[in-house]
């Protein structure tokens, strides 16, 4: 194993990660092919990942199935290498495409993680604010997930004082039984899209932003 390659590879997945979501996710809607051998193509797998994405921000719960992600993880590790080997050797390629490949996994399951579970940390806290910026914020900003540093790169980066979340998509973890936030995150969200459309919840009448 070589570790500087293993570092690379995992820094080349988070630029990927700013590409992918940015110009593939909310790129020009793709048609997704009808035969299985089309759909293995890059173009195909473009395609599945556009449909994918614009379904996730349909429904921000909804994620394409753990074996799925699993195996794409897997399936890049022999892609990568055979890409690479004969140019840098097989030690390197393989600890680029397992670097690669292992960043791709923790992206997947920090991702998932951002919707169903509360941060517990720094990092989790600011995870979380960032990526539901872009989902209920600003779509076309904060495209890397797990990092910043494509964003401030091409200045595509934003912080909102207070993300307002709607209360259809909000996540089990932020709201109490009311339907309100929970007073630990009130100075970071807040909720909108009551019953009246009006703001509503924890924060909306002392701690909303000004217009």
């Amino acid at each position: 194993m070589s570790i500087g390659w293993f570092l690379l590879g995992s820094a080349t997945w988070t630029a990927s990660e700013y590409v992918l979501h940015r110009f593939v996710g909310h790129g020009p809607k793709r048609t997704v092919p009808s035969s299985l051998l089309a759909r293995l193509t890059p173009s195909g797998l473009l395609a599945e990942f556009n449909r994918e994405h614009l379904a996730h921000h349909a429904d921000p719960m909804y994620f394409a199935s753990t074996s799925s992600k699993l195996m794409a993880a897997v399936g890049l590790i022999p892609v990568v290498t055979g890409a690479l080997a004969p140019f840098v050797g097989v030690r390197r390629a393989a600890s680029f495409g397992v670097g690669l490949a292992a960043t791709y996994g923790a992206y997947e399951f920090l991702h998932r993680r951002v919707h169903t579970h509360p941060p517990k940390n720094r990092y989790g806290r600011w995870l979380r604010k960032h990526h539901l910026g872009h989902h209920y914020e600003s779509p076309r900003k904060n495209h890397g997930v797990t990092s910043p540093a494509w964003d401030i790169v091409f200045r595509t980066e934003t912080k909102p004082e207070r993300v307002r979340v709607m209360r259809k998509t909000a996540p089990a973890w932020l709201t109490d039984e009311n339907g309100a936030v929970r007073p630990e995150y009130a100075a970071d969200y807040e909720i909108r899209g009551g019953a009246n459309g009006a703001r509503t919840g924890a924060t909306a009448s002392s701690h909303a932003p000004a217009a």
